[in-house]
Parts: C-alpha cells; structure tokens; sequence
C-alpha cells in the first residue's frame, strides 16, 4: 500500500511540475495592438543567412530602407502613429504565426506560435511578416517562441 502512495505522490509532482512550462509567457496587461500589414512567403536575398532575423523601423526613412533590404514595394504606414517591425524566419510545412506582441518591461516582444502536425513535412517554408505596431518606449525588439530566438539591436530614440 505505501508502494502505491509513493508512486501516486510521484505521479502528482511530476503531472503538477509541468504546469509553469504551460502557463503563458505574457499577460493580457502586456498586449500591444498590432496588425500584420504584409505578409509573404519568401525571404529577401540579404538575409538568407541571418534566419531568423528581426528590424523595425522608427521612421519613413528607416521603413524606405527596410522595404529595399526585404524587397517589399508595395508597403505605407502611418510612422508618426506606428513603427514597423520586420520578422523572417523559416518553419516546417505545418507553418507559423504571429500569436502576440507584448511590451515585456520595455521590451518589444513578437511570440511565435508554431503549427504542429503529424504530417508536416521538415523542408523549410520561409516566412516574412512586416507588423505595423503603435509607438512606445521600448529598449529592444525581441523575437519569442517560448524563448528568445532574435533580439534587435537597442531601439533608438529619434526626433
């Protein structure tokens, strides 16, 4: 009988010990509204050997620069109001999604969810996302998928 507790309080610990992996990573508090204004399956040239790789851009400038690096034409948005966040990446054939962005104590945080799937193929899809995001104080642009994967460099201020 104290066999069979043993293994019941066992069982208990190692089912309860997995409950922190599950919880989600960030809270409805630290949503920030965003929208994916261009999405294609591709991956722009110059960054075929930095996947994944994440850039925003602050200003009009900056986004024109973005555009030419990425190869996206078509692509305007409000900067005064938002900036933009570029993301590429690859997955399997079962995809992957922009689940979330989240200000993580002054960090700009884009989580990834990936689709799962017995029948995914493992050839590499390519992925580019360009979000239009509101302004905020943030330090950094980080790319999530349960872990940081991509950090940008430090945000800087401009006038």
């Amino acid at each position: 009988m104290k066999k069979y507790w043993l293994f019941l309080l066992i069982v208990l610990l190692v089912g309860c010990s997995g409950a922190e992996k599950d919880a989600p990573l960030f809270t409805k508090e630290q949503a920030v509204p965003f929208e994916i204004v261009k999405y294609e399956e591709k991956i722009a040239p110059v960054y075929e050997q930095l996947v994944p790789h994440i850039a925003y851009a602050e200003t009009a400038n900056q986004l024109e620069a973005l555009k030419g690096r990425f190869d996206i034409e078509e692509l305007s948005m409000d900067m005064d109001q938002y900036f933009a966040v570029f993301i590429v990446t690859y997955s399997d054939s079962c995809g992957i999604a922009v689940d979330g962005v989240y200000n993580n104590g002054g960090l700009l945080s884009v989580q990834l969810l990936t689709a799962s799937g017995k029948a995914c193929d493992e050839k590499a899809v390519p992925h580019t996302f360009v979000l239009q995001v509101e302004k905020g104080d943030y330090q950094k642009v980080q790319l999530f998928n349960g872990d940081v994967i991509k950090s940008s460099m430090d945000v800087e201020q401009t006038s």
